[in-house]
C-alpha cells in the first residue's frame, strides 16, 4: 500500500502533521493541497487537539508546487490559474482559522508555497540546515504571492521582506532568527524534540486560554489603535477571569 500523503502522530493533546512526499520534496500537488484544506478545516472543530505541530517527511520542509507535475500534465499536478490560486488561499486562511497554536517546524527547504504555510503558522522553530525561499519572483510570477508580503512584513520588517520577496534570495536558518523570523534553532534531528518540548509548555495553560491568546493576537495585527487593542484583550482576560471556577 502507498504511503498517505498526510501523516498525522497523535501525543496527548498534542497533533504531529508530516507533510509526506519526501521524493519530491513533499511539494504540493492538488491531492496534498486538497488533503491539507481538508486537514485544518476539520481541527476548526476539534476540541481534543490543543497544539498542532507541522513538518516535512526526509530531506526538506516543502519545495512549494509540483512543477514537475505541471510540465509533465500529470493528472494530480496543482492545477495552475485561479483555480489552483483558490484552493491554496483556501488552505492557508483554514490554517489560519485554526484555534490551536501552530508550530511549523523547519529543516531544509521552505519555498513557495512551503514559505507560506510556513509563515501561516505561530511559531517557526528551525533546524540548522532551513532554508527559506520565496522562489515566486525567480520563475517570472510577482513575489507577494499568497499572503507572502503580508506576513513577512511585520515578521522581518519592511526592508528585509521586501528585499528577500524582490530579489528571491533565500534566507538560511541563522538568518531567520536574527530577524525574527523564526524563534530558534536547534540541530536538525532535535527539531521534533524541540517542538514537542514546546508545545507540551503551551498545554500547562487553560484550553481557553491558549485559544482567546491566539484570536487576541491575530486580531490586534489588525487593529491601528493601542486603546482598542487592550479593549479588545481586556474583553478576552474577563472571558477567562469569570472561567476560572471551572478551570476551563
Amino acid at each position: 500500500m502507498s504511503e498517505p500523503i498526510l501523516k498525522t502522530e497523535r501525543h496527548g493533546a498534542i497533533e504531529h502533521l508530516i507533510l509526506n512526499r519526501p521524493d519530491s520534496l513533499n511539494s504540493l500537488n492538488q491531492p496534498m493541497a486538497d488533503a491539507l484544506y481538508a486537514y485544518f478545516r476539520a481541527k476548526q472543530r476539534d476540541a481534543d487537539t490543543r497544539v498542532i505541530l507541522i513538518s516535512g517527511a526526509g530531506r526538506g520542509f516543502c519545495s512549494g508546487a509540483d512543477l514537475k507535475g505541471w510540465r509533465d500534465q500529470t493528472p494530480d499536478r496543482l492545477r495552475d490559474g485561479p483555480e489552483g490560486d483558490w484552493l491554496l488561499r483556501d488552505m492557508l486562511k483554514a490554517m489560519r482559522a485554526c484555534p490551536q497554536p501552530i508550530v511549523a517546524l523547519v529543516h531544509g527547504a521552505a519555498a513557495g508555497g512551503g514559505l507560506v504555510i510556513a509563515l501561516a503558522a505561530d511559531i517557526i522553530v528551525v533546524g540548522k540546515s532551513a532554508a527559506f525561499h520565496s522562489a515566486f519572483i525567480k520563475i517570472g510570477l510577482s513575489g507577494t504571492e499568497l499572503g507572502a508580503g503580508w506576513r513577512l512584513q511585520r515578521m522581518i520588517g519592511v526592508s528585509r521582506a521586501r528585499e528577500m520577496l524582490l530579489t528571491g534570495r533565500p534566507m538560511n536558518a541563522e538568518d531567520a532568527v536574527r530577524t525574527g523570523l523564526a524563534s530558534a534553532q536547534v540541530p536538525d534531528e532535535e527539531l521534533i524534540a524541540y517542538g514537542r518540548a514546546l508545545a507540551e509548555d503551551m498545554l500547562k495553560a487553560a484550553p481557553d486560554a491558549l485559544r482567546i491568546t491566539k484570536r487576541s493576537l491575530d486580531a490586534t495585527l489588525e487593529i491601528a489603535s493601542y486603546d482598542t487593542a487592550m479593549e479588545l484583550e481586556e474583553r478576552g482576560q474577563i472571558q477567562m477571569v469569570r472561567a476560572a471556577p471551572t478551570k476551563r
